[in-house]
């Protein structure tokens, strides 16, 4: 059927469609309002190498050590360590160490598109309070395991890679667009559902009026029974030569059994020509 032809039994069957709308436009109400609305947070830490390099002498005098900027030494050795990081923090047990055994909230952390010695946290809660507390417990945990790390592989504390925390935890904001999706799903598939169930009910409408519109009437309208015939009940026909029925003569042709009878015209009793009396 196409576009125009669901039009017009959509029009025809108002008085179901319209209700069904109805109760789609509250069904999705309900789902937005019941779906719980998500916050989101972030943060960024930046990891530096030690002023004094990653080489370090017992020997050497703090002041004979040459000191560099630890913004000018961005190796791959900072990236490496980064992605280590990111391991550590993804580990399911770390993540319930931190979020909370059976809780909704959860965090992603990664380096990013540059690939750098960047660290980008984001969280996800059910209130703005959670999800901004996450990126502050996720930001100090990375701070702890780094310097953890380098202790247990015995690095000299001098050389320890730091980590800075770059951006603090944003002010969480809302995510309305899980909401509007599982709105707009279940929108679809009622709307689905409201055509379908219109169209079985017109079928099955149409059905019953053309059931009652070709029975057979009943009651008042149905017709008088036509009264018993009394005529006898046709004798069998006797068979002839063969088998086969004699069949009746026709009509104004006489036969062998017959006599022909000759009827001679009436005269008129007073002719119409003159006579030779007159």
């Amino acid at each position: 059927m196409d576009f125009w032809g669901t039009v017009r039994v959509l029009r025809r069957r108002w008085y179901i469609a319209l209700p069904a709308v109805l109760l789609t436009g509250v069904l999705a109400l309900y789902v937005y309002i019941t779906v719980p609305t998500r916050y989101e947070s972030s943060g960024v830490l930046v990891l530096t190498s030690p002023a004094a390099g990653g080489r370090y002498s017992e020997k050497t005098k703090p002041e004979d050590v040459v000191k560099v900027n630890p913004l000018l030494q961005f190796d791959g050795s900072l990236t490496t360590t980064a992605q280590i990081l990111t391991q550590i923090l993804g580990d399911p047990k770390t993540a319930e160490e931190l979020a909370g055994k059976g809780s909704t909230a959860t965090y992603t952390a990664n380096t990013g598109p540059v690939g750098g010695p960047l660290l980008f946290v984001s969280t996800e809660a059910d209130s703005a309070e959670a999800a901004e507390g996450l990126v502050g417990k996720v930001l100090d945990k990375t701070v702890a395991e780094l310097a953890s790390q380098q202790k247990a592989l015995n690095a000299p504390e001098q050389t320890f890679i730091t980590a800075q925390i770059l951006v603090k935890p944003t002010t969480a904001s809302a995510k309305i667009g899980g909401k509007v999706r599982y709105v707009g799903a279940a929108t679809v598939v009622l709307l689905l559902l409201t055509i379908a169930s219109t169209f079985a009910a017109d079928s099955i409408l149409l059905k019953i009026k053309r059931h009652k519109e070709g029975g057979a009437p009943s009651g008042k309208d149905a017709p008088a029974a036509p009264p018993p015939s009394h005529a006898p009940p046709a004798r069998p026909q006797p068979q002839g030569n063969g088998g086969h029925p004699h069949r009746p003569p026709a009509q104004g042709v006489p036969n062998a059994h017959q006599k022909t009878v000759i009827i001679p015209a009436p005269k008129p009793p007073n002719p119409a020509w003159p006579t030779k009396d007159d």
